[in-house]
Order: structure tokens, then sequence, then C-alpha cells
């Protein structure tokens, strides 16, 4: 993690050195895929030998973002001078989505990419990005204005707490696609519309019904007609075919997701300071920016193929409508979070005021289409 985050503090004892080296000489090795322990990693240090670190991620092997992770690997590698070796396992080989967490704490894996909405009520303030309309137009907006977030509120941070936190991000906006052109509030209404868990209330709110299916299972369900349009950012158009069965899209950059990658605390604590600072150096804003322009650049690729297929693209000509409508399910959440303690108005302000001036500063890949 860079400077932006700060080291812990580390509290090792001299009891618990004497107490490793006790065990070293006995031959009590940690379990099997836990993290190392101090010692070991000195140990292989001294023999010349580099620390491994393993890395777990839900995207496949063939994914952009696993591409991503790897450019990540082989940077943190190279810096070190190959004093560090990370392994990437994609696919939930080692841990499942939602339970990545709990094993990065423990130390059964040692770093992780994982989905925010998988840990449901886990992470309160973080499912502010699910929130509609709070302006971003890229990831990497969305990416800056969470990093900033991060370091401003303490009920944030505090959510990452026990776990050492690289970096946050989040997806680019999501967008509509669908089987008829949706452009005003009455086009959706009545639809059947593909929507991840956290957006059905909205999707309702718009007089819509919502179905919460896997994204692999979107592509059939389009193209047998049982849902009539689906939540999905523009990336999503190439990896699931989506152009083959959604006719049309509409750009409203309605919401975001979140993401994190978290190292165990205990793992990043045994590194010599000179690897600390590697990881510090690799991650942080680098590792957000890394995979935030990566997530955009995938999203105008994917925006750009359906326009060469024939997708009829669109933008909202009563945006405000939506905005109006959509406003309560704003609000709900931030009386439902400010009942329980959080400062969920001035997160919920100060975050469309961070996006708005990333989105200025940086701009958006949609500005090179004609909507």
């Amino acid at each position: 993690m860079n400077k932006k985050f700060g080291k812990r503090r580390k509290f090792i004892a001299g009891a618990c050195i004497v107490a490793l080296m006790l065990m070293l000489v006995v031959g009590i090795g940690g379990c099997s895929g836990q993290s190392a322990a101090p010692g070991g990693d000195a140990k292989a240090q001294e023999k010349g030998k580099p620390i491994e670190l393993t890395f777990n991620h839900f995207f496949p092997e063939t994914s952009w973002v696993n591409d991503v992770v790897m450019e990540w690997k082989e940077m943190v590698e190279e810096k070190s001078d190959n004093r560090l070796k990370v392994t990437v396992y994609s696919s939930c080989s080692l841990s499942q989505s939602g339970e990545m967490y709990d094993a990065i704490k423990t130390g059964t894996i040692d770093l992780c990419l994982d989905a925010g909405p998988y840990y449901s009520g886990r992470f309160p303030l973080s499912t502010a990005t699910q929130l509609p309309f709070l302006g971003a137009r890229s990831s990497q907006a969305f990416t800056h204005a969470w990093m900033d977030l991060y370091e401003e509120f303490p009920e944030f941070s505090a959510e990452y707490s026990d776990v050492h936190l690289l970096w946050l991000f989040s997806q680019g906006p999501a967008q509509l696609l669908s089987k008829t052109p949706i452009e005003t509030i009455e086009d959706i209404k009545g639809l059947i519309v593909r929507a991840p868990g956290d957006w059905a209330p909205h999707i309702k709110a718009l007089n819509a019904s919502a179905v919460d299916l896997p994204a692999s299972e979107s592509y059939l369900a389009l193209n047998k007609g049982t849902v009539n349009a689906t939540i999905f950012t523009c990336e999503s158009i190439s990896t699931w075919k989506l152009y083959e069965v959604c006719p049309h899209a509409t750009v409203g950059n309605f919401f975001g997701q979140w993401f994190f990658v978290a190292m165990n605390q205990d793992k990043y604590d045994s590194l010599p300071e000179d690897l600390q600072k590697v990881i510090d150096e690799c991650s942080g804003t680098a590792g957000a920016e890394l995979i935030a322009k990566a997530w955009d650049e995938a999203d105008r690729a994917g925006l750009e193929l359906a326009a060469d297929k024939g997708v009829k693209i669109a933008t909202l000509k009563d945006k405000e409508k939506w905005e109006e409508k959509l406003a309560p399910v704003t609000d709900s959440w931030i009386e439902e979070m400010e009942a329980k303690g959080y400062p969920a108005e001035q997160f919920v302000a100060r975050a469309k005021e961070l996006i708005a001036e990333y989105d200025q500063e940086i701009g958006s890949w949609q500005d090179e289409f004609d909507f």
C-alpha cells in the first residue's frame, strides 16, 4: 500500500519471537496453505529463495481482469528483484467469492480480489457505490473517489481494519441493454429486467420487474425472452456476446459496484521493510489506477463492438424523471445508515462531489461516442 494508506504498527513481542524460534527448532511449521510466519520468510530470504504469496480472485483466467492481476504480479516481482513470488489463482480456485475476506483474515490465502456485494451487510458504507446516479461516467472517477473517501472517513476505513487493504475500486457505471428501446421512464415500465440483488428495489421503483440471475445466464434468458433487459457494464457486451441478443443499449450511468484487493496483515508484517515498500508502491493509487484504466478501456471496447454490430445506442431523454423516481432509494439508504450511527448523508454528498471533480479532471471514454 502506498504512503496514502500508511503502515499499520507492528506488534511483535520478544516472547513471540522466542516461541517462533522454538517452533522452527522442533519442526512445527505453519499449516499448509496458510501465510508463512515471519521466521519462515526470513529463513527463505537467508537461503536466497523468494517469499511466496498466493493471490486468489474470482474472474476466469481468460478475462482481462486476470491479465491486470498478472500485470500487478509481474510489477511486484520485478520491483522486488524476484525476492517476492506471486502465484495467481483465478476462478475462486483457493476460496469462493463471499469467503475470500475471511480467508485473508485467517491467512489461508495471502492476497485476494473480490466483489464487495457478495458480503451482504458486512461493509455498510461501501454499499453506497450502488446508489443510483452518483455521477460517475468511468471506473476511474468512481475509483479515485472511493480511495479518497477511504482516507477521509474513519468509519469507512474501519470496515477493512482486520486486513491489510491494498486498494478499493469500482466497476465502470452500469447501463441498460435491452430487446426494445429504453429512452424514457415509460419505456422501462412493465419490462422484466435482470438486475443484481441490491438493484432489484431500484428496478421495482421504476415500475418494472426485477430478476436476479447470474451474469452467465443472461444471454440465454434474453435469447428466450424470459427477460427483456439487463443491467450491465459495457465490457459485458463482448464478454457475454450480448450484442447478439440485445439490439439496444441505453447509457444512463445508473450505478457502480465496488471491489477490494486485500492482503493478510500478518503476512504483510512479516515481510522485510524493503519488500513492504514494494507492496506499498505497487498498491494504493498505483494498483487502483491500473485496474480502473483497464476497466474503462474494456467498457469502451464493449460499446464500440456493440456499435459495430449494429446495436442502437441511446441516452435517457428524461433523466431528471429517473433521478426523481429513484431519489427515495438514496434517501432510504441514508436514513437507515444514519440510524446505525454512520455519517451517511455527509458520505454521499462527498462521494458526489469527488466523483464530479474526478470526472472533470479525467474525462470519460464516453466522450468518444456521439450518442
